[in-house]
């Protein structure tokens, strides 16, 4: 399913260890990483305006210096890597070749520099959330954390290790649920389903959840579920913290979408707030 991916960088202090992680979907058929670095217009632009010194062709040798460690990492796990170095709008690049690679996803990263910050920092990532077509996983990690009185950094290196799937029985929903067979396959062996009511019947609800439960066991997972009422996003990312997942999975849009519009919505807020990693299937 995600056979090829594509992975834009900009070589910060957890890129490389973001590209690790993605490594065990191999043994759920991927074959290829893109390593894409995007020298951003805008930057160009103000430092050209601001009479500062800038050399493309360094910059672009840098890069190429860099993502070589990336390759020689991928090679050495059998995994085939290639990389392109383009200039241009950062999500209008990072859209455009995807396309142009025929990747099957994009991974990105947001991040939140202190404890006390609420919202993850990642207007870029937003971006390639909103206009691609293709899905979009979303690997969240902290810059600095307290744990146990002591600062240190901290990053979820087990991406696959148990994931929370949200419905709301949509067809995007839907599209989302397809992932997960491919993560068992990945290493993913526990799976919490969440479904929060609206104007509905419980006892309905309860039967739909139940045939998601059984599908899910099928496969190998051990699998539970919440049925729950409130705000969407916030009961999402409470039972994501409470039953300590690695992954949310869930659609772009539910029920009743305007197609193109992502912002205000259930998976945009999550991308927000929660701490976990998310996979948001198109």
């Amino acid at each position: 399913m995600f056979s090829k991916i594509l992975y834009p960088t900009k070589f910060d202090e957890f890129s490389l260890p973001i590209l690790k992680s993605l490594t065990c979907l191999k043994s759920a058929g991927l074959r290829e990483i893109v390593l894409l670095y995007v020298i951003d217009e805008d930057a160009i632009y103000f430092t050209k305006e601001s009479g500062l010194p800038f050399d493309i062709d360094h910059i672009k040798q840098s890069a190429t210096e860099k993502m070589k460690e990336y390759i020689d990492y991928l090679q050495s796990t059998g995994l085939s890597g290639k990389t392109k170095i383009t200039s241009g709008n950062v999500v209008n690049e990072i859209v455009k070749e995807a396309a142009l690679e025929n990747v099957s996803l994009i991974v990105t990263g947001r991040h939140k520099r202190h404890m006390i910050d609420e919202l993850f920092i990642g207007s870029t990532t937003d971006g390639v959330v909103k206009k691609s077509s293709l899905p979009v996983l979303v690997v969240k990690y902290h810059t600095i954390r307290m744990i146990e009185g002591k600062v240190t950094e901290q990053f979820c290196s087990n991406l696959f290790r148990k994931i929370l799937y949200a419905t709301d029985w949509s067809e995007h929903s839907e599209r989302a649920k397809n992932y997960i067979s491919f993560l068992y396959n990945a290493g993913a062996r526990e799976a919490v389903i969440v479904h929060v009511m609206e104007n509905e019947s419980r006892d309905d609800s309860e039967i739909k959840l139940n045939a998601i439960k059984q599908e899910l066991e099928k496969i190998g997972f051990k699998v539970s579920y919440h049925l729950v009422q409130g705000k969407p996003y916030k009961e999402i990312i409470n039972i994501a913290s409470q039953e300590d997942v690695s992954l949310i999975v869930m659609g772009s849009h539910g029920k009743g979408f305007v197609k193109g519009i992502l912002l205000g919505s259930v998976s945009q807020r999550v991308l927000e707030y929660s701490e976990r990693s998310v996979l948001i299937a198109k």
